[in-house]
């Protein structure tokens, strides 16, 4: 098939030999390979994983290399409740603290599967699901900035509403479509507006996070825990977009809500009942303690009952949505391995999104949604490609993006990491 060939490609394209793999990354990116590279290598060949494509993980450590500051990262993390550090010594990973977060387990699985490879490390890594270091690398005067620290307070800035810091102190302006006339996205997207977590600093620390938005922020990027589900086959499925899941977005005050993503996805609904079947399944009370915030007016408003979706429910429809909420919802491999077709509406990068095209594997939408109609039409009309898409899509994912490959370029950013603390 098309779809098989194409992955076929992009594996036959890796080095070879260590010293192919070598010489490309010299190529690339102007060093030499990091410390125990040898050994990622024949890491790397023996599980499957891509060789030569990780240019996300070298831009994200380039403004970091003339910067590295251990006792910056002490003094970064000490009492913050939503980092972990975890120390490898002697090739055995452990984390410092007790303290229990929902990815824990994940974590140490692949350390565990990784860890012979490693130096003796302390690795910084933020478990919370928005990203954490607002720093604007495209920023002629970002280097020189970083060179001093400057803030007072380093992941302790947390101003509500978060939106005229981004658009004034961070330099924060994420165009709505890159490829149209200019119109920014940042009242398209909650985390930009009210976020729900802002405790970030606006200096540049090494801190490993699952997301973030490019430019506005610096954190390097690595692996998170996905589901994978079983799928449907696709003539049994429903033509409709379907999505669940809870309130998450930011801070509510007054009508903002409106303005949210998943709330304004089901006002975009109530218009095309034919073409969606969405749903808020929770309705996230922490979120409202702030002036103007009436939890039962929204409840009602949008029929938000409390009742739960069992996941599987969603691989009854040909087309299922990937969109945001307090930053990337963590479904998007899942989706993509369901066998339907995926709608994907995000500011936030992952660190895979640079293998995955537009078009190609999924459809991308806006971020304020304004073509989601127009591409569920399209879809329903153009069945077969709309189908083609979505094979594209489940083949790269389960061949290329795999819990192995989840562990190479794990081992990899901590093997940059390292060189960087040494």
């Amino acid at each position: 098939s098309i779809e098989r060939t194409e992955v076929d490609a992009l594996f036959e394209r890796q080095s070879e030999s260590l010293e192919q793999a070598v010489a490309r990354y010299i190529l690339r990116n102007d060093r030499s390979p990091p410390r125990n590279y040898d050994q990622w290598f024949h890491f790397a060949k023996k599980n499957g994983c891509l060789i030569d494509d990780y240019d996300q993980i070298h831009r994200d450590f380039e403004p970091l290399r003339q910067l590295a500051d251990q006792d910056r990262q002490a003094q970064a993390i000490a009492d913050d409740m939503g980092m972990k550090t975890i120390k490898v010594k002697n090739t055995v990973a452990a984390m410092t603290d007790d303290w229990a977060t929902n990815y824990n387990d994940g974590w140490m699985a692949m350390l565990e599967n990784i860890g012979a490879f490693l130096p003796n490390i302390n690795v910084i890594i933020n478990h919370r699901d928005e990203p954490r270091v607002a720093f604007d690398v495209r920023d002629l005067q970002a280097r020189d900035a970083a060179l001093k620290v400057s803030d007072p307070t380093p992941f302790r800035n947390a101003p509500h509403p978060t939106s005229e810091f981004y658009t004034n102190e961070g330099h924060c302006l994420v165009p709505n479509n890159p490829g149209g006339f200019l119109k920014y996205a940042n009242d398209a997207s909650s985390f930009l507006m009210y976020s729900a977590s802002a405790d970030f600093t606006t200096d540049l620390y090494p801190i490993l996070s699952q997301s973030k938005i490019y430019p506005c922020f610096a954190d390097i990027l690595f692996p998170s825990e996905y589901a994978f589900p079983d799928n449907v086959i696709w003539e049994d499925k429903s033509s409709l977009l379907y999505w669940r899941g809870q309130s998450t977005g930011g801070w509510i005050s007054g009508s903002n809500y409106h303005g949210f993503p998943r709330f304004k996805l089901l006002d975009i609904a109530r218009n095309h009942t034919a073409l969606m079947d969405v749903a808020i399944t929770a309705f996230y009370e922490h979120f409202c303690q702030l002036d103007g915030c009436d939890a039962a007016a929204i409840k009602a408003e949008y029929n938000i009952t409390g009742e739960s979706a069992p996941r599987e429910d969603g691989y009854r429809y040909k087309y299922v949505l990937d969109i945001d909420g307090n930053a990337f919802s963590g479904r998007y491999l899942g989706l993509l391995r369901s066998g339907s077709l995926v709608f994907k509406s995000t500011l936030f990068t992952e660190y895979f999104d640079g293998w995955l095209r537009p078009f190609v594997h999924y459809i991308p939408v806006l971020p304020d949604l304004s073509d989601l109609v127009a591409r569920i039409e399209w879809a329903r009309e153009h069945d077969a490609e709309a189908r083609r898409i979505q094979a594209a899509g489940q083949e790269f994912v389960e061949r290329v993006i795999t819990d192995a490959q989840n562990d190479c370029y794990f081992l990899l950013v901590l093997l940059e990491w390292a060189r960087l603390q040494n």
